[in-house]
């Protein structure tokens, strides 16, 4: 049985509402039957009713922005700990079941995988995500502004992660394993041309494309 995490651990989902409106419905619905009672905030860029909703209205789409809403929900956030899930991303509840052993500490989960929309290639494996992260909330919120300072609150342009400064030092991130992998799912054209064909609990990548898509 899954120890109650309710008054520790807040889920902090953000979205910039460009993907398929039908999809992010499948993402949200997964993701309620996944959590159980943690709390949940939403932070989004149109409204929706998902959790203690958060409109920051349309700011635009850039990794500045991603960081940003992850950080306003955790400012409203009542936990010790907050936990990122993303608006393109599936989880197993293993994902959501474990706390860092110090509140000053950021964990990575480090079975992450990418599924491409448009490509017959498998699951494709990735060191980590950004989208698979769980933080003590108050060094999250130091953080973000220490990293972003001079740069405001917004930023509407397109930008790549490495237009900006390094958000995330790999050499002071714990990260820790689930067996159930993190799929994020991209909807830009693919970059590989192979994969794994099966991944455990979900199955293949023909038919989860299927199950988010169709």
């Amino acid at each position: 049985m899954r120890r109650s995490l309710k008054n520790l651990l807040t889920v902090i989902y953000y979205t910039d509402n460009r993907e398929n409106e039908d999809f992010e419905k499948k993402i949200r619905a997964r993701l309620l039957k996944t959590i159980g009672n943690l709390p949940l905030i939403s932070v989004s860029q149109k409204p929706i009713n998902f959790g203690k909703n958060i409109c920051v209205g349309d700011v635009g789409m850039s990794v500045q922005n991603a960081f940003r809403q992850f950080q306003l929900g955790a400012m409203k956030a009542k936990t010790p700990f907050v936990i990122a899930a993303a608006s393109n991303c599936i989880y197993p509840k293993e994902y959501f079941e474990y706390l860092p052993e110090s509140i000053d500490q950021c964990c990575q989960y480090d079975n992450v995988w990418v599924l491409y929309l448009n490509s017959k290639a498998g699951f494709v494996k990735k060191v980590y995500t950004e989208r698979a992260q769980v933080w003590g909330r108050e060094i999250l919120i130091r953080h973000i502004n220490r990293r972003l300072k001079g740069r405001g609150q917004w930023n509407p342009t397109p930008e790549q992660a490495s237009q900006i400064p390094t958000m995330f030092r790999r050499q002071s991130w714990i990260y820790y394993h689930g067996k159930t992998p993190v799929i994020s799912i991209e909807t830009t054209e693919a970059q590989h041309s192979k994969g794994v064909a099966k991944l455990p609990f979900w199955g293949t990548a023909k038919k989860l494309r299927k199950e988010m898509f169709s």
